[in-house]
């Protein structure tokens, strides 16, 4: 087991007050692992236990005048803690490990989709084109570059956005009186600005080569997805194709040559076949479809328009509470019903 992070802190669940959250009772070892949150109280030796992929959202508020983490599960509780600057006290908190603490939080709810390409600190801005209307103010936090997406998670705001690559239409950067910035347009008429930044005597100042590489990695990665989206495209016709070559030699064709050629789950397979018999009057006879001459034509071109649809290969993401794969872009996973909070 793998330690990321490990500190002496103060834990509270719920709703806390002052004396609850720097209590001796709350005191004890903040530890996370790759797959685990967990705290071991000082007084009673209890440990609790979090599963990384039960975290819903978290973002660091001063509550108190202490920096602190707010972190919200799966089940909608709350939970309060920091790290401790000096070894026991409660009372000397730590901001630095917190922004530390926050960080492995992060990365290890990003890392759960696909590894981390590039990760730096930054600004960012959610502006809605069909609208004309800025959606959020400039917000800090931290960007990160997978093969499939952009993310940005905001330091005191429990939210998150993810940009698919796949959606990008186009990148710019240019130059604003505080520096290099980049501007991201994409399919759904949202636009995006972001700034890499660094820590310069405890303060934010512009980072100019690390915008300029998010640039180019940004450019990067939508070159390889639209490559990648071309190669999709001629693996689903040539899986339509085969179905067609299977149909004008015989109007009876086995299920499972039909599930293989088309390379589909075995579920959504069985979901599919018997939509495809009511729809296009086809019959199913034991281990065989029978194919209605009449409606064959339309059966073909709806498997065309459908063919991203078939494989899904590169359309999917896991969802991050129950990780179940799921279609790219869903606003709430269809598996467990929480909100993706994808952007």
């Amino acid at each position: 087991m793998v330690i990321l992070f490990e500190s002496f802190g103060n834990f509270t669940t719920g709703q806390t007050t002052y004396m609850a959250l720097v209590s001796r009772k709350s005191r004890g070892t903040i530890t996370l692992t790759e797959k685990e949150f967990l705290f071991k109280s000082e007084k009673d030796k209890i440990t609790f236990h979090l599963r990384v992929r039960d975290i819903q959202n978290f973002a660091i508020n001063t509550r108190f005048q202490l920096p602190t983490i707010e972190l919200v599960s799966v089940l909608g509780i709350l939970y309060t803690f920091y790290p401790h600057k000096k070894e026991k006290s409660s009372f000397a908190t730590s901001k630095k490990a917190t922004e530390d603490l926050f960080r492995e939080l992060t990365r290890s709810t990003f890392k759960k989709e696909s590894p981390i390409l590039f990760e730096t600190t930054g600004s960012f801005r959610d502006y809605d084109l069909n609208d004309g209307e800025e959606v959020s103010d400039s917000q800090r936090g931290i960007i990160f570059l997978n093969e499939d997406f952009l993310s940005f998670k905001p330091f005191t705001v429990k939210t998150l956005y993810q940009i698919p690559i796949r959606n990008i239409l186009k990148i710019l950067i240019y130059t604003s009186n505080i520096g290099p910035a980049v501007n991201i347009h994409t399919k759904e008429g949202k636009s995006y600005t972001l700034m890499a930044l660094k820590k310069q005597l405890r303060m934010y100042a512009k980072d100019k080569s690390k915008t300029v590489k998010v640039y180019e990695l940004l450019n990067q990665a939508k070159l390889y997805k639209a490559s990648e989206q071309i190669r999709l495209e001629k693996e689903e016709q040539e899986k339509i194709e085969r179905i067609k070559s299977m149909m004008e030699v015989s109007n009876r064709l086995r299920l499972d040559m039909i599930r293989v050629a088309l390379e589909m789950d075995e579920k959504l397979f069985t979901q599919k076949v018997f939509q495809w018999a009511k729809q296009f009057n086809f019959l199913i006879d034991g281990d065989y479809l029978i194919i209605n001459q009449d409606t064959a034509k339309e059966f073909i071109e709806d498997l065309s328009i459908g063919a991203n649809i078939l494989s899904r290969k590169g359309l999917k993401m896991k969802c991050r509470f129950c990780e179940n794969l799921m279609e790219y872009g869903l606003k709430i996973c269809p598996f467990c019903g929480n909100e993706t909070n994808y952007s």
